[in-house]
């Protein structure tokens, strides 16, 4: 039998509590074992009640984050070789290597030319330069910031072209346009402030191969418009 006070296990037919000392009766003494395995058959129960709900809880997100995750690899593939019919190999050079190799350059030169650092050989150097022609340093300088604006118009161009925008091969011809129009104006200030003429074979080879290129991207775009349509 079992204390009602303290529920310390006592010998049978025992009349005081060994632990505490509390009177034991034969009713306590029949009725002290079933209320104790009651409370604790009732204090097992809700935790079997209470565990099942929180699992199949925690299941639930799981199920929902699946399609999320696989749904923008579907809708951004990777650039094939061959997308709607065309063949792509241009495209993937232009917007991987070819563009960002140009605004790379043309921010090497336009440091060169800002600096002065352009003229700096074995035979003259910069000091020489600018003391015979005071007016070439200002050329110079006005001639980097150009190539400046070259550059980032090249790489706005490269992430238009990247998301298939629409302006991404009206930028390209466009970016062969300005290319001219920086040569032909470097050549006419340098003509003005010095005493030569720098509408030279380089000068023409400067306008001449933009001008190809500009040809041969707008019949290479052209083909591929239904591509560019966001």
């Amino acid at each position: 039998m079992f204390c009602p006070n303290c529920g310390n296990q006592c010998p049978d037919g025992t009349k005081f509590c060994q632990s505490c000392g509390t009177p034991l009766t034969n009713n306590q003494q029949q009725n002290t074992q079933p209320d104790f395995n009651n409370q604790q058959a009732n204090y097992q129960q809700p935790n079997q009640q209470y565990q099942q709900p929180n699992y199949n809880q925690y299941q639930q997100p799981n199920q929902y984050r699946q399609p999320m995750y696989n749904q923008p690899y579907q809708q951004y593939p990777q650039y094939p070789d061959k997308f709607n019919g065309h063949q792509m190999g241009w495209y993937k050079f232009l917007i991987y290597f070819a563009l960002f190799a140009g605004a790379f350059f043309n921010v090497c030169y336009a440091v060169l030319y800002m600096t002065g650092s352009i003229y700096e050989t074995e035979q003259i150097d910069q000091l020489t330069v600018y003391s015979l022609y005071p007016g070439v340093k200002a050329v110079d300088i006005v001639y980097g910031i150009l190539l400046l604006v070259l550059a980032v118009f090249m790489i706005v161009t490269r992430f238009q072209l990247s998301g298939l925008k629409k302006n991404g091969p009206k930028m390209v011809v466009a970016l062969y346009g300005l290319n001219i129009a920086i040569a032909i104006i470097y050549a006419i200030l340098i003509s003005c402030t010095t005493d030569y003429m720098a509408f030279d074979a380089s000068t023409v080879g400067q306008c001449v191969i933009p001008i190809v290129m500009a040809i041969v991207n707008k019949v290479y775009f052209d083909r591929r418009k239904d591509i560019f349509v966001n």
